[in-house]
């Protein structure tokens, strides 16, 4: 659901107030027939609520020392932010480890039919260390070379 902007709810509102038809209103303002049909029967949904001023978010967790700001200038509850990923790892569990046999066939240069990205990176890593090329590489793996110059790349700015 997308919040309307203060001016396209105003300028709605005061062409409901004249008179006009909810189609009318769409081609004016570009608002849906069946939002401006919720705003004349009196079913608006509330405004979008802001932790301006407030000096604690919606679950009691105090401001300003819980208050994070995103990179788009969000607000938003650091506790219930983190409380929030721990449920949902507690539903997304970390994937099996890598199978070791897998990776190591995929090294002597004999890979199975399929790798997971994550067996695929560690061989690609184990063999990077040996100095090959991102050809030799992609070629003993049986995978793209960009896969190879991706994985290497995401290996770099991990360590």
């Amino acid at each position: 659901m997308s919040w309307l902007s203060d001016t396209k709810r105003q300028q709605m509102l005061a062409l409901i107030a004249a008179g006009h038809s909810d189609s009318h209103i769409q081609r004016e303002t570009g608002i849906s027939c069946g939002t401006v049909a919720r705003y004349r029967t009196g079913n608006a949904p509330p405004p979008p609520r802001t932790t301006a001023g407030d000096s604690e978010c919606r679950n009691g967790h105090p401001y300003p020392e819980n208050l994070r700001t995103d990179k788009n200038g969000w607000h938003h509850c650091a506790e219930c932010h983190r409380a929030k990923s721990r449920r949902w790892r507690a539903r997304n569990p970390m994937p099996a480890q890598p199978d070791d046999t897998a990776i190591l066939r995929a090294v002597q240069g004999d890979p199975p039919d399929r790798l997971t990205p994550r067996e695929r990176t560690e061989a690609i890593r184990q063999l990077t260390g040996r100095g090959l090329s991102v050809t030799v590489i992609a070629a003993q793996l049986r995978c793209h070379r960009n896969t190879v110059k991706r994985a290497r790349k995401r290996i770099r700015e991990a360590a």
